[in-house]
């Protein structure tokens, strides 16, 4: 279907014979959409955002990327409009400045050098980093590094992006950072399908949709709401439930009722 970024069929991997990581795993992303996938250590998230990629190879079932199935000759392709912020930004950087390495997508996308500094500049606004462009990307903190990770993957005008675990070395205050850039991606480019992979269970509240992968299965699939309105069930998937749940379920229990739609809850705990 058009409005399909992502459809996911009956997908299995295993990295040896002993147990599946991924399980005869079906999911579907809509195009535009703010996805946060959670799990536990081990459950195969990590798994999921390199197999999409192409950077693993399925056991079985198959992977559409806006309706172009991933095969070893569509792979680079698809790789062309995906792209990924991985835990460690050090792990990402190229260049010997901030404005280098924004650049180098941008030379393996073939953009002409004429065009290059001007997109260089207004990704690097986008994300607050323009006064650090001729700065060593190794003397910025982790948040800013992260920052410039992300300047790099939207200078390059993907389709997908995929946060892997992307805040989790990250200080409050970064996390905070990061989650303030997704929200302007958002804004200045609806059209993008963002999928983040996170330990931060907070993160979830402000996403479109919530995927919890359990046994290398989707164990829950759906809105903050519905995915959070059995305490009991996402504590048995090794999760806890956001701060403002928990607070929620509190309040329950000393016999004060709150609603169970998330916005109306934020504006009555807010009163």
């Amino acid at each position: 279907m058009d409005n399909e970024a992502l459809k996911i069929s009956g997908l299995s991997f295993a990295y040896t014979s002993e147990k599946k990581i991924l399980d005869n795993l079906s999911l579907t992303i809509k195009k535009g959409s703010y996805c946060v996938v959670l799990g536990h250590n081990g459950s195969g998230k990590s798994t999921l955002a390199k197999l999409v990629t192409g950077l693993l190879e399925a056991d079985a079932g198959s992977i559409e990327v806006f309706g172009t199935k991933l095969t070893n000759e569509t792979v680079y392709g698809i790789r062309s409009i995906i792209s990924i912020v991985f835990q460690n930004p050090d792990n990402q950087f190229i260049g010997a400045t901030v404005r280098d390495d924004i650049a180098f997508g941008l030379e393996n996308h073939q953009v002409p050098q004429e065009k290059m500094n001007a997109i260089i500049e207004e990704y690097a606004a986008k994300v607050g980093m323009t006064q650090y462009l001729d700065k060593e990307p190794t003397n910025l903190s982790g948040g800013q590094k992260q920052r410039v990770a992300i300047a790099g993957v939207l200078a390059m005008a993907p389709k997908i992006v995929i946060f892997d675990e992307a805040t989790s070395m990250l200080d409050p205050k970064g996390k905070a950072t990061i989650k303030r850039v997704v929200n302007t991606m958002r804004t200045e480019t609806p059209d993008i399908t963002i999928i983040s992979i996170t330990h931060d269970i907070e993160e979830a509240l402000l996403a479109d949709e919530v995927l919890i992968i359990n046994e290398g299965k989707i164990a829950k699939q759906g809105t903050p709401s519905e995915v959070f309105m059995n305490a009991e069930e996402i504590r048995n998937f090794g999760l806890d439930l956001p701060f403002i749940y928990r607070l929620a379920n509190d309040l329950k229990s000393k016999g004060i009722e709150v609603s169970p739609d998330l916005e109306k809850l934020v504006k009555e705990l807010c009163q």
